[in-house]
């Protein structure tokens, strides 16, 4: 018997199939259009930069991430030589994204002395600083601005004349930007509270435990919902790390929501 004979397949199965098939083949048509629309909707001055930051994170994680770091030293050179990126949260995430390296390094690298550690834990420190410096002095120069005041800050440093902006729709990349900016300005806090985490856990694996304290409970003012900070202060006070129940594994708090109190 043929394996055709072996394989009956019911009218009503055949139609399901066809409908399946149907809708994947949708799904993966509007989401090749759609990110095609996303991909020429972004800054192309800046795109490389995205792409190293994205490889980054894609390659990164453990405690060898340092060897990494050209990537993130490519896209700070494309940011820092671009008009309105200079000063912009996007440094701000590269260095945070280095202190976060550098802390993985000293807690988790068993072949490194002591004094090694040390002396990433410092380098840490000075990654994050630099992190809460650049978030800070962002929030202060957007953070209160209203939509209209964003448009016309932005229209300083983004000149539709640009030839890197040729064969684009460059009111569609404009637009996009003033987009991020918005949605940067609720997501900022969150990152400088990431930035205090990393800060307090430093200054915890030095003996700065009181520094430690602060740098959590700022963290916490900043968004409520930093579980990480949560638990690393349970820890510091004597208790126990905390882990997220069940609801909260399924439905994790939302990363947009900040305290600004």
């Amino acid at each position: 018997m043929s394996l055709k004979g072996l394989i009956v397949i019911s009218p009503g199965t055949r139609k399901l199939l066809a409908i399946t098939l149907s809708v994947a083949l949708l799904a993966v048509i509007f989401a090749f259009f759609y990110y095609r629309g996303v991909n020429r909707s972004e800054d192309p001055r800046v795109a490389e930069a995205r792409w190293f930051m994205a490889e980054y994170d894609r390659v990164s994680g453990g405690k060898s991430s340092y060897a990494l770091f050209h990537l993130l030293d490519s896209a700070a050179s494309i940011y820092n030589r671009v008009p309105g990126y200079e000063s912009s949260w996007e440094r701000g995430v590269i260095y945070n994204n280095k202190c976060s390296g550098l802390l993985l390094m000293a807690l988790y690298d068993s072949t490194i002395t002591e004094s090694e550690k040390n002396t990433l834990l410092d380098l840490s420190v000075s990654y994050c600083d630099s992190s809460i410096t650049v978030y800070t002095g962002w929030l202060d120069e957007w953070e209160n601005l209203s939509e209209e005041a964003v448009v016309q800050r932005l229209l300083l440093d983004m000149n539709k004349e640009d030839p890197a902006f040729a064969g684009l729709n460059s009111a569609r990349v404009f637009r996009k930007r003033v987009r991020d900016v918005l949605l940067a300005r609720i997501e900022t806090p969150r990152r400088l509270s990431v930035s205090y985490t990393n800060k307090g856990t430093a200054y915890r694996h030095m003996m700065g435990q009181d520094s430690a304290l602060v740098y959590y409970k700022k963290a916490l003012t900043l968004w409520e919902d930093n579980r990480t900070a949560e638990s690393n202060l349970s820890v510091l006070l004597g208790g126990e790390p905390l882990k997220p129940g069940i609801i909260e594994s399924l439905f994790p708090p939302d990363r947009k929501k900040a305290n600004k109190n």
